[in-house]
């Protein structure tokens, strides 16, 4: 082979790998480019996840000790806060998070990943006070669930069906005695009858009846039922200065409401287990919360008035319309204490001369004995003991001759039945469930502000979930834009 053709082989090899080699350095270096922009790419997402990590960490401590919930007050301890304030914190992580030189210059060593973060913006949020409180009580149920299963319902939902199917919530049995009284002295009055006081020899007589009958539905129920020596509460609140005020006013932060994915907790098994659980957070009359600054707490939650003891009044106003309507229901199954009110009613009708009348003083004598063990209830409940909803005649504290004597004491068993509490466990099932979530929610309110670094707490300033658009950009210019959420779980 002559020196030319060699020449010209080598030639044809040389051009050859010239191209290749172009070929191969543009696919480097576009690997090089890529793996980098993917490096910056996973840098900004790992910088945004810590700043979010970071953010939520940062949850308020008091509600996590008192109430067992984690929230992000967006207030951080000053008297203003909002979307701002959360964005504010998170900008700071980010640029810590960013500044990769920081961690690396000590040992002389320089990152090549410069990120910069222009754009950074919370698009959604939920406040724990969005929608009534649904935010809240949905996480406040789920922790209950998680903590103590599903079992803790199923005896408050026997005791509410049973106080509605008897309509002890809706039926007046105080009204019921009030018309009964008019219609039989109307009768009396029409035969000219209006002496009254005229006693038998056990002396039982219609003046005494007539007297105890304005007894128990005139004003004085809280002197019969309440202890002469009891201590109460006198404290007194600003309702205006708490959550529910502000929401009826329309001056209420709000979001989203819960964020998609989340679980509502809107049935009925989930009302009676925000019951339960505002039975373990929150204070009342026999189990007062330490540091609280309303004593009675799950009474206001019932009736939402200014001082405790408006509303312990109206929850013993609810208590002995419970009682009352309970009794009457037993008392009318008794035959035995319904021959006793027979008996009685005829001794007093003969004394007035109209036997003809002794149903109707019948049926007045059962009430007024149904009201007056409702006393006996009442005291019973406020001094620790349990009342049956339905009782049987065996439960009963007062007989039908000791009640002439005003003796409204009793003598019945203090072991059988539902406490205080669990009334006040029913009476919250049957509340409408608004009002209940957005007073708790003033509770909440009272009681963080009653902590250091917390006097200007509003609930409708706290975060549980956001949803974040991220903006960053690197050295040569290239941008990353994705969105991020994060929430309490």
């Amino acid at each position: 082979m002559s020196k030319m053709s060699v020449s010209k082989e080598n030639a044809y090899l040389t051009v050859y790998l010239s191209l290749i080699f172009g070929i191969v350095l543009s696919l480097l270096l576009a690997l090089i480019e890529g793996a980098a922009i993917g490096a910056v790419r996973a840098q900004a997402e790992l910088a945004a996840d810590l700043g979010l990590d970071s953010v939520f960490a940062e949850y308020n401590r008091e509600i996590l000790n008192q109430y067992e919930l984690f929230f992000i007050d967006s207030s951080y301890g000053s008297e203003n806060g909002g979307i701002g304030a959360v964005e504010t914190h998170l900008s700071e992580y980010l640029e810590k998070n960013m500044d990769a030189d920081s961690d690396v210059g000590a040992f002389g060593g320089t990152s090549y990943l410069r990120l910069t973060n222009p754009y950074l913006e919370i698009k959604e949020a939920s406040y724990a006070s969005d929608n009534s409180g649904e935010v809240w009580k949905a996480q406040a149920v789920a922790y209950m669930k998680a903590v103590y299963g599903g079992d803790i319902i199923s005896t408050v939902k026997e005791h509410v069906e049973t106080v509605q199917e008897n309509e002890m919530d809706t039926r007046d049995a105080a009204a019921e005695l009030k018309e009964q009284k008019k219609q039989f002295e109307e009768a009396l009055s029409e035969k000219e009858i209006t002496e009254y006081d005229t006693e038998s020899s056990d002396g039982a007589s219609y003046g005494k009846v007539s007297k105890l009958v304005d007894s128990l539905i005139g004003g004085g129920l809280l002197k019969l039922v309440m202890p002469g020596d009891s201590e109460m509460s006198k404290t007194v609140v600003n309702t205006n200065d708490y959550y529910s005020a502000r929401v009826s006013a329309g001056k209420a932060n709000s979001g989203i409401g819960l964020h998609e994915g989340a679980d509502a907790a809107d049935g009925i098994a989930d009302e009676l287990i925000y019951g339960e659980y505002l039975m373990k957070m929150c204070g009342n009359y026999l189990d007062c919360k330490a540091g609280s600054l309303l004593s009675y707490q799950i009474e206001y939650i019932l009736y939402g008035f200014s001082s405790d003891a408006s509303n312990r009044s109206a929850c013993i106003a609810t208590l002995f319309a419970i009682r009352s309507v309970g009794n009457l229901i037993s008392v009318y199954k008794s035959s035995n204490m319904m021959k006793q009110a027979q008996v009685v009613a005829e001794v007093i009708c003969g004394i007035l001369c109209n036997p003809e009348l002794a149903p109707v003083l019948q049926t007045i004598l059962l009430s007024v004995w149904a009201l007056a063990e409702s006393v006996a209830d009442v005291r019973n409940l406020l001094d620790g003991g349990k009342v049956a909803l339905i009782k049987n005649e065996n439960q009963w504290s007062l007989s039908l001759l000791n009640i002439f004597s005003g003796d409204f004491e009793g003598s019945g068993k203090k072991d059988e039945g539902l406490s205080y509490q669990a009334y006040l466990r029913v009476l919250l099932a049957l509340m409408d469930k608004q009002n209940k979530a957005k007073r708790s929610l003033d509770i909440v309110e009272m009681d963080i502000r009653q902590t250091q670094g917390n006097e200007s707490f509003r609930i409708d300033r706290c975060i549980d979930y956001i949803k974040v658009g991220f903006g960053f950009m690197d050295a040569k210019g290239h941008d990353f834009v994705f969105d991020r959420t994060m929430c309490y779980e």
